[in-house]
């Protein structure tokens, strides 16, 4: 499967009905800065293409502007035109001179239409016959009767013509997170804490990676006798050395991470090798590429908690993040662990907002961070863009990011695109 193009530049004009802007996206540190002062609509231009490539285009209605043009690596346009009449705005949308059909929503006339639906947020309702919050898409399935016929959120000629360009946002309410159950037939959401929420998930890639590991282990066991049997090319004692140091090594720092039990600390003394019989050595060949094999299974998660190690112990004071098998996530102090909830918001959001970059995101992503710099000492801000740098050399995503703060650019001005009424 090919890679999904990258977004090149965005222009938006008549924005607020008084900014033009024009943003050059860095395509080879794949990092840009948007800077500005509030109210010149960084936060807008980022909600404004998560909305079109999310198709909800709809939104669009409530944002005063001209003209919102996209330009793809791939050479491909698309642009977003709003027209205003006496009773109603008007939205087109073009992909390259290609007008597309859709259904443009009026959001306001269909919750006139529903009066116990009430709009809390964007793309967020309360019912209150129901007593409970839903999405816009749940709010149709739920009252299409009562509805015009054929109302659609998404449209197939729109998605096929914007093809599927992955977003993510991490908006600046990133501490509290909703989570959805379905009880006594209803749905109720309860809102806690997103380290909560990400300790928790944790834990269950680690018991999915460990499960996978097992499993290796299991296969790898089972055909160990009639592999052993088979002529193979066998490492030099030289060679095997070298990989039974490696091998220990790898297991040293799973066991530091918290992948590896403790418990598993046999070591191998690797210069015993060259006194090894020609029986032994093909035996001992054998389990070190096993070994290697049933490793590779967790190098994955693992290259991500160690990154993610670095990054938050770097940082914190008087405390160690540590990764348990059982708990995800947890929090040493001096005098023991400590609840995730209790950090400080400047230590929360750096953890729940560099999991999300490190565990969550997908190669070729465009990943769009509100204010990175909320709740943060002058100091972490000046590490971010460096920070960030190194899970993108990791990872291979494009990164935009909205910020008041000249801290957070530090000496990364080239990668800055000042916004402001004279730009």
């Amino acid at each position: 499967m090919s890679n999904p193009p990258r977004i090149k530049s965005v222009t938006v004009k008549g924005l607020f009905n008084q900014f033009d802007h024009h943003i050059d996206f860095n395509q080879q540190e794949r990092i840009t800065i948007l800077h500005g002062i509030n109210g010149v609509g960084k936060t807008t231009l980022l909600r404004m293409i998560n909305s079109l490539f999310n198709f909800r285009i709809y939104s669009f209605n409530e944002i005063p502007f001209t003209s919102f043009v996209i330009e793809l690596s791939n050479g491909n346009h698309i642009r977003v035109e709003k027209k205003h009449h006496k009773t109603r705005n008007a939205i087109d949308i073009f992909f390259n001179k290609e007008k597309i059909n859709f259904q443009n929503l009026d959001i306001e006339n269909l919750i006139k239409r529903l009066p116990w639906i009430t709009k809390i947020e964007e793309d967020f309702f309360y019912d209150r016959q129901m007593d409970e919050p839903l999405s816009l898409e749940e709010v149709i399935g739920r009252y299409e009767n009562r509805l015009p016929d054929k109302i659609t959120v998404k449209n197939s000629d729109l998605i096929e013509k914007l093809g599927h360009i992955p977003i993510q946002l991490i908006e600046t309410s990133r501490l509290l997170h909703t989570v959805k159950r379905d009880e006594l037939h209803r749905r109720k959401e309860i809102i806690t804490h997103t380290v909560k929420v990400y300790a928790a998930e944790l834990q269950q890639r680690i018991r999915s990676v460990m499960t996978d590991y097992a499993k290796k282990s299991q296969e790898l066991e089972q055909t160990f006798p009639f592999r052993l049997l088979k002529p193979s090319e066998n490492y030099t004692n030289e060679q095997l050395n070298e990989h039974i140091v490696a091998l220990q090594n790898k297991r040293d720092e799973l066991r530091i991470i918290g992948l590896l039990p403790a418990t598993d600390s046999a070591t191998l003394d690797a210069n015993s090798i060259d006194s090894l019989e020609a029986q032994h050595a093909a035996v001992m060949n054998l389990y070190v590429k096993d070994s290697e094999e049933k490793l590779a299974v967790l190098e994955c998660l693992s290259e991500k908690i160690k990154l993610l190690l670095k990054i938050i112990n770097s940082k914190f004071q008087g405390k160690l993040l540590r990764i348990d098998d059982k708990k995800g996530l947890v929090i040493i102090g001096k005098d023991g662990e400590i609840d995730p909830t209790l950090l400080s918001s400047g230590e929360q959001h750096e953890l729940v907002m560099f999991y999300d970059l490190i565990f969550k995101v997908e190669p070729n992503t465009l990943v769009m961070i509100d204010e990175p710099e909320l709740s943060l000492h002058i100091t972490w801000q000046s590490k971010f863009i460096d920070e960030l740098k190194e899970i993108v050399e990791h990872s291979k995503f494009d990164v935009l990011i909205a910020t008041h703060s000249s801290t957070i650019v530090g000496e990364n001005s080239h990668l800055m695109v000042g916004l402001g009424i004279n730009e």
